[in-house]
């Protein structure tokens, strides 16, 4: 089963709504191995749903026969729907390198739920969906199947792909009738608010923010994603890492690391070695020599 990328960061925007990705793009996904092409096209939701939806992933892949098409993927600390083949999967968190490996062709369905979201539709607490995940049908969504069909049924892939959206709003609509609450509203301005703001590193720094205590902060944030506020600052960090090595800033680490408000490289290297299984170096490297094929 594919699992689904909940950031690719960094798009050419086609239009208001529509954005195009490649699978080499900085955010989310590191440098891809293998041959073949694999895009996303990325949809926002309705209005009404927008305190419950970040956007809609939609991936097609056509990779040649024999051959396979690997992704590294530093996701983004939340939830995940995705549909493939008909079966839904609710995922949580990812704490490491998550690696997609394709092969064929086809299409799926994702969704990127706002932090606040998951907490509201899933069976188990979201600190059990860390690295795991539960079957949609156990959230309550019987669509799964209907989904898949409209999603390769459409005349066109966009007709498809607003048909699948369609059928998955309706069904969230009518499972979640009063939308987010408001604990759920403030654990997505705390992540917005640590996505749009540099230099914001230190959990110390979002209580005084958001004059919120520290514990309560923890509680808020275990209860809504099932991580710690320390986490989600760096892995906030090691992607902003990731998007400016992938354009080319290095090989100066050391001012990188400090930019990212790292005492020191070394601090760096360890927390970016230890989510992604190599240095800062070897990444800078392979961006340098570009996608390679298996």
């Amino acid at each position: 089963m594919i699992r689904l990328p909940m950031a690719f960061g960094h798009p050419s925007r086609t239009s208001n709504k529509v954005i195009l990705f490649s699978m080499d793009t900085p955010r989310g996904p590191l440098m891809p191995t293998g041959e073949g092409t694999a895009q996303v096209i990325r949809r926002e939701p309705s209005v009404t749903l927008r305190d419950l939806v970040v956007h809609y992933w939609l991936p097609t892949w056509h990779i040649p026969a024999g051959a396979s098409h690997e992704q590294r993927i530093l996701t983004f600390p939340g939830c995940n729907l995705g549909i493939e083949d008909g079966v839904g999967t609710l995922y949580g968190p990812v704490t490491q390198l998550s690696l997609k490996r394709l092969t064929g062709s086809g299409r799926a369905f994702g969704v990127l739920f706002r932090p606040g979201t998951a907490f509201l539709l899933s069976p188990v607490p979201i600190a059990e969906l860390v690295d795991g995940s539960v079957p949609a049908l156990d959230c309550g969504l019987g669509d799964a199947e209907s989904i898949h069909a409209a999603l390769n049924a459409g005349a066109t892939a966009e007709q498809g792909q607003l048909t699948a959206i369609q059928i998955f709003e309706h069904w969230l609509s009518l499972r979640l009738p009063d939308g987010a609450d408001e604990e759920g509203l403030l654990m997505n301005r705390i992540c917005a608010d640590i996505e749009s703001t540099p230099g914001l590193q230190r959990v110390t720094q979002l209580c005084e923010r958001w004059r919120i205590g520290e514990r309560s902060l923890q509680r808020l944030v275990r209860t809504r994603m099932g991580i710690t506020p320390k986490w989600l600052l760096q892995r906030h960090r090691l992607q902003e890492a990731a998007v400016l090595m992938g354009q080319g800033v290095g090989p100066n680490l050391s001012r990188l690391a400090h930019a990212l408000g790292y005492a020191d490289q070394a601090h760096f290297t360890r927390d970016f070695a230890g989510v992604t299984g190599m240095s800062p170096g070897e990444y800078v490297r392979q961006v340098q020599a570009g996608p390679t094929s298996d």
